[in-house]
């Protein structure tokens, strides 16, 4: 979440252009404002008549734009005293953390997912997860004859100890009937809190596979899912 830096007058935020990277926005350039239009208002925490900032904002990183809109004692010059911060945009989401052993076209997928997620693209964003949990069983030797569709690669994987009961019931409910509703189902609003728990249980799911790759791909080669010479091909 985006913070006011009361006394500079600055605010640090995740950078959608620093790929979600915590970085400093600031509202001068060489001592000159960027480019503000101010006002009064006495809908504040005050009860009283302050100003308000329409106030545009650098990255210090990437120099990407952004826009804040600030409240502060009406006497003052900004940053002034009693400051606070009442939007800023855009800010991205904190990026997840993915195992080291995800394979890149899976994690590049699930940067896009957060992308799309970080930009309000909602059902974007619920597809892109539904198609990273599908291509993480595909990449494990789940896409057979007998598991064509998700929900019974979904079951075999826990079937198989790769992932928990508790896990294969978060898969189901909270990415695979998202994203089939995104892409099968008439077109619909879908929350932000439902495509944020999404995001949560795909990481959650990718660790499972990834974070502790050896004794994974153990219970993998004993299930008949992969091969024992596949361990130095992924690699």
């Amino acid at each position: 979440m985006a913070q006011l830096n009361k006394k500079q007058g600055s605010i640090v935020a995740h950078c959608p252009g620093c790929r979600g990277g915590r970085s400093t926005f600031e509202w001068q350039i060489a001592g000159r404002e960027i480019g503000v239009v101010t006002d009064t208002t006495s809908d504040n925490p005050w009860q009283t008549t302050c100003k308000r900032d329409f106030r545009l904002f650098r990255c210090a990183g990437c120099g990407m734009g952004a826009y804040g809109v600030i409240l502060y004692k009406n006497y003052d010059d900004y940053p002034g005293s009693y400051n606070h911060l009442v939007k800023f945009y855009p800010e991205s989401k904190q990026r997840l953390d993915i195992p080291k052993d995800t394979p890149q076209g899976i994690t590049t997928e699930f940067r896009e997912a957060e992308e799309c997620f970080d930009n309000n693209c909602f059902r974007a964003a619920a597809g892109l997860f539904r198609s990273v949990l599908d291509k993480t069983m595909r990449a494990n030797g789940y896409k057979t004859n007998q598991e064509r569709n998700l929900y019974r690669q979904i079951e075999a994987a826990a079937d198989d100890g790769i992932i928990t009961q508790a896990r294969k019931r978060r898969a189901h409910d909270e990415i695979r009937v998202l994203g089939n509703d995104v892409l099968h189902d008439d077109w619909q609003r879908i929350s932000e809190e439902d495509v944020e728990a999404c995001r949560h249980y795909c990481q959650r799911i990718l660790e499972d596979f990834y974070d502790d790759r050896e004794p994974v791909l153990k219970l993998l080669e004993e299930a008949g899912r992969v091969e024992k010479s596949s361990q130095e091909e992924e690699k």
